[in-house]
């Protein structure tokens, strides 16, 4: 009866301590591998290599995700994911690459350009970038497919949809060209 009282005082133990976890620091740089975390906060170059974050990776410089599930993301730099998947999706101030990638709730990005290939989304909106004048673009590449919603606030906006990859929301704000 004590063994069982203990174990259950550890487990109770266990999660409140969860409740209250600092984000694991990463400033200056860091690589991850395969392992679980409660959040990341990082500047430089921060490389996830099959790492799991429940919450969110927290990145000013370059986050580079390989085979990674994260909760949710807020970059102001680059992003270049790469079989990863992100839950509750999140914010991207800076270029953006996906290649075998999920992204399961909107997302908000502030960038001139994103190249998506073979990857799905559930909806994207583009915010203004007050200091470019020209068309902020969307690639969607070998079997993108966003499911949901696109829209640029900007106005100028334009959703560049190669053979395979489909938008089924709507598109507002910009308009949709299809290439060959």
């Amino acid at each position: 009866m004590k063994w069982r009282t203990f174990i259950f005082a550890l487990i109770a133990i266990s999660f409140m301590a969860s409740l209250f976890a600092e984000p694991t620091k990463a400033l200056g740089g860091a690589n991850f591998g395969n392992e679980t975390h409660e959040s990341i906060d990082g500047s430089g170059l921060i490389k996830l290599n099959g790492t799991t974050v429940d919450q969110e990776v927290h990145v000013v410089g370059s986050l580079i995700s390989q085979n990674g599930e994260i909760g949710s993301i807020d970059v102001t730099g680059q992003v270049n994911l790469t079989e990863t998947t992100i839950k509750h999706g999140g914010s991207i101030m800076g270029s953006f690459q996906a290649t075998r990638s999920k992204i399961e709730a909107p997302i908000t990005l502030l960038s001139q350009k994103t190249v998506l290939t073979n990857s799905k989304l559930s909806g994207i909106t583009v915010k203004q970038d007050s200091s470019y004048k020209g068309k902020q673009i969307l690639e969607l590449r070998l079997g993108t497919i966003v499911d949901g919603p696109i829209h640029f606030e900007s106005g100028k906006g334009e959703v560049l949809v190669y053979p395979g990859s489909q938008v089924l929301g709507s598109v507002t704000g910009g308009k949709i060209i299809k290439k060959k």
